[in-house]
């Protein structure tokens, strides 16, 4: 979302409110100091993950905010609880929706969740859909969504990347025996059983190569730790804590491929021209897969192995590549909304 607020303020008929829910409360002013935006922050109280419990606090905090402040439309990015949250607040007390990465789909409830049943319930909320892609907009239309709301705009992660990739660093790391592997593993129905299985595997396929390393990056939630402990002392596998968004993408630069369940590295590997082994058994980031870039291998340890011997086969780096537009999105919004509000 930096991107569009950068966008915006560069305008000074628009006056921006930028609203962060507080959550991984450390990455988020990290990120805003990158672009050199800085979000006011809700005071969300520990829920210990309990959806229910966040979600109430974010409504709260959000019907409050709206009642004090004027404005005349809320942008929200994505689907976490707290787009989901804040655009059902900002529907109920009628103000205009606008929303951003609009039109991913599974269509499976379970498989990204909750994501995919907030996305789907942002869908009646909105007013204005700005999709990524042809296929989020064909989502849309077959959903029923009026097309004359729809606006194809690209994605704002390919402004980011525009902004910083000369900024990237990954000379950094070179203190990591090339070549490696950078892994992120924290989805929800991850978590568990399944999370065991991805780092009992990686760990046997590690033994039968001792040159290949692997770079993991813990996640702030600490339910995701536990599975990592057999990565403990393991001459291959270095742990990391959480790093801001710039170091993040330099230390990706560098490595030879991309494990994960997350959504955004979907998007940012084929920027980086590097391939993904992805942790799910769907994606609604159908573009990655299609292009090459991505292999969908979900949790089962037979098909981590192929997976991971499709990664170790290629040559990297693929070419660099967006797949969601040419780093104009915030332009493209900014200027629909100059339409619409001004």
């Amino acid at each position: 979302m930096a991107p569009l607020v950068m966008e915006l303020q560069k305008d000074s008929r628009f006056k921006v409110h930028f609203v962060h829910s507080g959550q991984h409360s450390t990455l988020g002013k990290g990120t805003g100091e990158l672009f050199g935006v800085q979000p006011v922050e809700l005071s969300l109280p520990p829920t210990d993950g309990q959806l229910e419990a966040l979600e109430r606090e974010i409504t709260l905090q959000a019907r409050q905010w709206f009642l004090q402040s004027r404005v005349d439309c809320v942008i929200i990015q994505g689907d976490t609880a707290t787009a989901y949250c804040v655009a059902d607040v900002a529907h109920q007390l009628g103000i205009p929706v606008g929303h951003v990465e609009a039109g991913l789909r599974t269509y499976d409830l379970s498989q990204p969740f909750p994501e995919e049943g907030y996305r789907q319930a942002i869908s009646k909320r909105a007013n204005w859909h700005y999709t990524p892609s042809d296929q989020a907009t064909s989502n849309l239309v077959s959903e029923g969504i009026d097309p004359s709301t729809i606006y194809q705009v690209g994605n704002t992660i390919v402004d980011a990347f525009k902004t910083l990739k000369t900024r990237l660093s990954p000379q950094d790391f070179n203190s990591y025996r090339a070549p490696y592997w950078v892994m992120t593993l924290h989805r929800r129905e991850t978590q568990g059983e399944a999370s065991h299985q991805v780092t009992q595997t990686l760990v046997e396929v590690l033994n039968g190569h001792p040159s290949q390393h692997l770079v993991v990056i813990k996640h702030p939630n600490p339910l995701t730790h536990p599975p990592l402990a057999v990565f403990s002392d393991h001459p291959q596998i270095h742990l990391m804590d959480p790093l801001e968004y710039l170091p993040f993408l330099s230390l990706c630069a560098g490595s030879q491929g991309l494990l994960s369940d997350s959504g955004g590295l979907q998007e940012e590997a084929p920027l980086l021209g590097l391939p993904i082994i992805i942790f799910r058994e769907v994606t609604e980031r159908p573009e990655v897969v299609e292009a090459g870039y991505g292999k969908l291998v979900g949790t089962k340890p037979e098909n981590i192995h192929i997976g991971l011997n499709w990664l170790k086969e290629l040559h990297v780096p693929f070419q660099k590549s967006s797949l969601y537009g040419p780093g104009d999105t915030s332009k493209a919004i900014h200027d629909h909304l100059s339409e619409v509000l001004l």
